[in-house]
């Protein structure tokens, strides 16, 4: 049973944290290439991934509170790095 808990929280983690660079690096991307037709793209492409994490979350089992958890730290990051990238 634990080790099942611990196999969950590692893949929420990798999970996120890839979600995670994934938007950092489209935040960089159009920052510095600022291309209209790209940015809708590319944030239609990032919808359709969340849209995917939420369902493999359902699949493996996670909690609201796990996920709540989850998202909610990886807002907070997402929201700090890209303020700072922007100062």
């Amino acid at each position: 049973m634990k080790e099942e808990q611990a196999r969950k929280h590692m893949y929420l983690i990798l999970g996120y944290s890839g979600l995670l660079l994934i938007g950092l690096a489209i935040l960089r991307n159009l920052s510095v290439v600022n291309d209209h037709v790209g940015y809708g793209l590319t944030m239609f492409g990032y919808l359709l991934l969340v849209s995917y994490f939420k369902f493999a979350d359902d699949k493996i089992g996670a909690t609201r509170k796990e996920k709540a958890f989850y998202r909610i730290g990886f807002l907070v990051v997402l929201v700090i790095v890209a303020w700072n990238s922007y100062l």
